[in-house]
């Protein structure tokens, strides 16, 4: 990726995480999904995004460090996030969120100390992972099963 590129992708990562914290922060107790979803709170949704970007980070820095990458989560993405989901049941709205934001700067410092040209298809595709599009979806998500859409 050219320094452009970079950039570009780090703007719209900023762009949209602030909108997701905003409208996760306006809604720090009860139910952010829909009736047929799993009761999940911004909470879990924290939780959630702690645990995808630090995975994906994981992944990242072990191309940076040309190191093997971390073994994959097990099962698909549905059974992951419903582990996960299990696992952070009791996690606090304030720790979820710490944990969210620890991993949110670590991409950026990670994203931002790639050098120019040492940019590989493999750390772009890491790269784009858990940012901004992720970022978008659980807004969205959330912005449409809140009453009066």
């Amino acid at each position: 990726m050219s320094p452009n590129d970079v950039a570009e992708m780090l703007r719209r990562d900023r762009e949209e995480w602030e909108k997701l914290v905003t409208v996760l922060d306006s809604h720090p107790g009860g139910p952010v999904h829909d009736p047929e979803s799993p009761d999940w709170e911004a909470r879990h949704v924290y939780a959630h995004l702690a645990r995808w970007i630090n995975k994906s980070m994981d992944d990242f820095e072990a191309l940076i460090e040309s190191h093997p990458m971390p073994a994959p989560p097990e099962g698909d993405d549905d059974a992951i996030n419903a582990r996960w989901r299990r696992d952070d049941a009791a996690i606090d709205f304030a720790d979820a969120r710490n944990r969210a934001h620890r991993a949110y700067e670590r991409r950026l410092h990670l994203i931002e100390s790639v050098a120019e040209g040492h940019w590989t298809n493999p750390l772009t595709a890491v790269a784009h992972a858990d940012g901004y599009e992720h970022f978008a979806g659980h807004r969205r998500y959330v912005q449409a099963a809140a009453p009066g859409g």
